[in-house]
C-alpha cells in the first residue's frame, strides 16, 4: 500500500517557478545584451559620423576619410600618420600603427587651408620608430564639441578659431618687425610705424595681406638668394 506524500505537489510547484525565474533572468539577460550591443554600435557610429564632419573639409585636397574601416586615404594610399598643425597649442593629429603614408594639413599665414601634402620618404622613415607602439586616437586640441566641420556653423569653434588664427598671425610677424612692419590682432590689421598697411607682400613665401582701400601704403619683402629677410620696400601711394 503507497502512502501519500503531500510534499509532492508543493516540490513540482517550485521547481516550475524556478524553471520560470530562470527563464525571464536569460531573456533580461539577452535583452540587456542585445541593448548593450545596439549602443554600442550607435555610439560607434555617431563617433565615426563625426569624425567624418571633421575631415569633411579636407577633402578637396585628397584627404578622404572612410567611415566603414575608421581610416584616411590619401590620394588612394592608406594614411598612417595626418596631422594640421595650426600653432603649437592649436593642433589635429591622428597617428596609426600602420599605413604607406604620412600627410600634412597646409595652412597660409592667416591660418586657412590650402591644401594637404605628403610627408617626404625620409620623414616617414624617421617616423616609423615612433608609429610601432602609438594608440590610435584623434588629437585635438581645442574644443569641438558640436563641430559640423564648418567653423561658422558653431560659434564657440569660430570664437576659438578666429583667436587661434589672429595669435598665429601675431606670431608669424614678428620677423617683420625690426623693419617697422606689426600685426594687431584687434583690428586684424597691419600697421607700418604706426600707420594702416593697404597691401603687403612677400612674394618669396607665396604670401599677401590685402588689398584695403583705405591705406595707400604698399609694402613689399626684401629677401635674399639664401630667402632670408633682409628688409622691406616701402610705397605710399597717398604722398605721390
Amino acid at each position: 500500500m503507497f502512502r501519500k506524500n503531500d510534499n509532492i505537489a508543493p516540490v513540482h510547484k517550485k521547481k516550475r517557478l524556478i524553471m520560470i525565474l530562470g527563464a525571464v533572468f536569460l531573456l533580461v539577460a539577452v535583452a540587456f545584451c542585445i541593448l548593450t550591443v545596439l549602443d554600442t554600435a550607435q555610439a560607434e557610429q555617431s563617433k565615426q559620423e563625426e569624425m567624418a564632419r571633421i575631415f569633411q573639409p579636407y577633402e578637396p585636397y585628397g584627404l578622404v576619410y572612410n567611415e566603414q574601416e575608421n581610416r584616411l586615404y590619401y590620394q588612394g594610399e592608406l594614411v598612417r600618420y595626418f596631422e594640421d598643425i595650426v600653432s603649437t597649442d592649436y593642433y589635429l593629429k591622428w597617428p596609426n600603427q600602420n599605413g604607406t603614408i604620412d600627410v600634412y594639413a597646409n595652412r597660409s599665414v592667416a591660418g586657412e587651408l590650402t591644401g594637404v601634402k605628403a610627408f617626404t620618404r625620409q620623414e616617414f622613415s624617421d617616423r616609423t620608430p615612433s608609429m610601432n607602439t602609438v594608440v590610435n586616437e584623434l588629437e585635438i586640441s581645442i574644443d569641438i564639441d558640436g563641430y559640423t566641420g564648418n567653423p561658422e556653423e558653431n560659434d564657440g569653434y569660430t570664437g576659438s578659431m578666429e583667436e587661434m588664427v589672429k595669435q598665429r598671425i601675431a606670431e608669424e610677424y614678428e620677423v617683420y618687425k625690426p623693419y617697422g612692419l606689426s600685426y594687431d590682432k584687434e583690428s586684424d590689421r597691419l600697421y607700418y610705424n604706426g600707420e594702416p598697411v593697404g597691401y603687403f607682400e612677400d612674394k618669396q613665401i607665396n604670401h599677401f595681406f590685402g588689398p584695403f582701400q583705405d591705406s595707400g601704403i604698399k609694402i613689399y619683402a626684401v629677401r635674399d638668394k639664401n630667402g632670408a629677410l633682409t628688409g622691406l620696400d616701402v610705397e605710399n601711394d597717398a604722398k605721390q
